[in-house]
Order: C-alpha cells, then structure tokens, then sequence
C-alpha cells in the first residue's frame, strides 16, 4: 500500500497472494472498517482474521 504503515498480507493454503495497490486499499480498508466498530477492536493494532471453507463433498 501507498499509505505509510498501513500493511495487508493475504494467504491462501500458506502462499501469500499477489496484491496490486488497488485491491490491497480495498480490502485493507473494507476490513479495518467493519472490525473497527468491534467491541474490543476499537485500538486494535493488528486484525487477524482467518477463513476455513468446508471440503468438498465426494
């Protein structure tokens, strides 16, 4: 990101995803915003946040 301090990291299966200026200020700011308002989180220094999909059925 462009702003000074303000980093995003986005893993998938451990592999770190490529993330254009873009993308990385849209997620980075999507995110801070609806964790911000968190109980909790107001001060936060850092988010971590992790999504585990259900395997596919056979």
């Amino acid at each position: 990101m462009t702003e000074e301090g303000k980093e995003i990291h986005i893993y998938c299966d451990g592999k770190e995803l490529p993330l254009v200026p873009f993308v990385s200020k849209l997620f980075y700011d999507t995110l801070a915003a609806m964790t911000g308002g968190l109980k909790g989180a107001e001060d936060a220094r850092t988010v971590t946040i992790t999504l585990t999909k259900p395997r596919a059925k056979d």
